[in-house]
């Protein structure tokens, strides 16, 4: 008796993980006929992370949208959107905030720094958002089995069986492992990798609070950082050495029905390494050191109890194989900040639905047809890595910080307008070339990944920073050396002032976006107006 095409349920694509990025796969997948199971060994509405969007994350949002047919992806794209069809539980994000602190000191009005969006993003509370993307899944024809504890998968040239702890058996023609660290596929492949190949060494607590205060109604005047736009209104980072603390509002518009704000402290393990004290007693221990922080803590407290986490660094020896892929968290993770964790996944699912769609239609899975998903996954987490490993460096110093995060911004920026071109070409014209002329670019893992002047710009701003952790360097010295590598690079717009450390925002009013449209079109390198403009 053939075990995957008798007793055992069937389906084309079982995916482990009813989260985020398993309901989404499963519901382009299910959207054009395909059989699918989606498995969880938990249920809906539950706690998630990954609550802080980014321009990269909505716009492959909108493209996967577009691209697979799946209007109701966009319904979580806009705060708009997500307030007319989904719930009135999610934040607005309309700038990233860098608040640089010191020890035992008060902040430092001149030591912040911030990116405003032009159009807002988007602070998900990510239970109402996961479960309402599960319903979409279910509406196009996607199978659900929540509550379903797989204990082993068996995989062979006829297929994959799924065996649940109550007996119940599911069999497919491939796998997709979307649930995460635990992820049971890489256990029983031994897919992990030991010890991981990560450079960044962090660790996180984190909960979700009741009574924080915005940071605008703690400091006096209200305008001393002389910032366009209120802190609150977006995803604030308290950073200093050794770490950073995210504050992520979901009330901070008044269409808002959440009290709640997200809060994690993240820190370096080398530094800070974990001890048997209770969270709780870390944390504030933790504000006990920064006068600042700890007033807009004043009269918060919990609503769940904290998580307290082991190192977050893990990686996988690969993550895809013959008729098996670890999906996004479950193939590896780095840490949180510049919340790049869903505009990873996202640009992952864009790249494996189109590649399954047409397995399935032709019953090749093999391991080499999933080659670039292995491919994009592996150079995505090195590269999250480095920049996140230099963004610990810089920590250190706030001179050093102030420049290396204008290496980020560049890169997340011409990176978004890079995909916006993309898709408005696509619209215009309905021709998916648009679309997959996406993949594959030179520089892969990239915030700008088909840029050259970028790539060798945030190598050599790279290797600055980390001469600096090296002690080749001082910080001040590698500061200044990065910010000129900034003056120097023909790509960035001039009205951006990268390359000026007084420069501590960028702001996008009209006059701002007819100076950028006005140089595009005029003075900038001909490769970049190719790409972005």
């Amino acid at each position: 008796m053939n075990e995957y095409s008798s007793e055992s349920k069937q389906f084309d694509i079982a995916i482990l993980g009813t989260g985020f990025s398993g309901t989404i796969l499963g519901t382009v997948l299910a959207k054009h006929g395909v059989r699918v199971l989606l498995i969880d060994a938990e249920t809906h509405p539950r706690f998630a992370l990954g609550e802080s969007t980014v321009p990269q994350t909505t716009t492959m949002m909108q493209i996967i949208a577009d691209r697979f047919a799946v209007t109701e992806i966009k319904d979580c794209c806009s705060l708009k959107n997500i307030q007319r069809k989904v719930t009135s539980q999610c934040g607005i994000k309309r700038n990233f905030g860098f608040m640089y602190h010191h020890k035992g000191q008060k902040q430092n009005p001149k030591e912040v720094t911030m990116s405003v969006i032009p159009h807002g993003e988007c602070h998900l509370f990510r239970q109402d958002i996961d479960a309402y993307l599960l319903t979409v899944a279910i509406r196009y024809g996607a199978v659900v089995r929540q509550k379903t504890c797989i204990e082993d998968i068996h995989i062979n040239e006829q297929g994959v069986l799924l065996q649940g702890a109550r007996g119940e058996r599911f069999s497919a023609r491939y796998v997709v492992d979307a649930t995460g660290f635990r992820s049971i596929l890489a256990h029983k492949l031994n897919l992990r990798e030991t010890p991981t190949r990560l450079k960044t060494h962090s660790r996180s607590l984190f909960t979700h609070m009741i009574g924080v205060k915005p940071y605008d109604d703690c400091i006096q005047p209200r305008k001393v950082h002389k910032m366009p736009r209120p802190w609150f209104q977006g995803t604030l980072h308290h950073i200093f050495d050794g770490g950073w603390l995210w504050i992520i509002p979901f009330n901070n518009h008044k269409e808002s029905t959440n009290p709640l704000c997200s809060v994690g402290l993240n820190l370096d393990l080398r530094r800070f390494p974990k001890t048997d004290i209770s969270p709780q007693q870390e944390f504030e221990t933790f504000l006990s050191k920064f006068p600042s922080v700890a007033k807009q803590f004043e009269t918060a407290k919990p609503v769940r109890d904290w998580i307290s986490t082991g190192r977050l660094q893990y990686s996988s020896k690969r993550c895809v194989g013959d008729r098996f892929c670890l999906l996004g968290q479950a193939s590896g993770s780095v840490d949180a900040l510049f919340s790049r964790g869903l505009a990873n996944t996202t640009e992952a699912i864009n790249v494996l639905a189109d590649l399954l769609l047409k397995a399935v239609e032709d019953d090749n899975f093999s391991a080499q047809r999933f080659e670039y998903v292995e491919r994009l996954q592996q150079r995505l987490l090195d590269y999250n890595d480095r920049l996140i490993n230099c963004s610990y460096i810089a920590f250190s110093n706030f001179d050093l910080w102030n420049a290396w995060y204008r290496v980020w911004l560049i890169g997340a920026t011409l990176g978004t307008l890079r995909l916006k071109k993309a898709h408005t070409k696509y619209l215009k014209t309905g021709n998916q070339s648009f679309l997959s002329a996406l993949d594959d670019p030179a520089y892969l893992g990239s915030l700008c990944p088909e840029l050259e002047g970028y790539e060798t710009l945030f190598n050599a701003a790279a290797s600055e920073v980390e001469a600096v952790e090296e002690g080749r360097v001082s910080a001040s010295d590698a500061a200044g050396r990065i910010l000129t590598l900034l003056d120097q690079a023909d790509f960035v717009p001039p009205n951006f002032n990268a390359g000026s450390a007084s420069q501590r925002y960028t702001k996008y009013d009209f006059g701002e976006i007819l100076q950028l449209l006005a140089w595009s079109k005029l003075s900038a390198p001909p490769e970049l107006k190719e790409l972005c403009f």
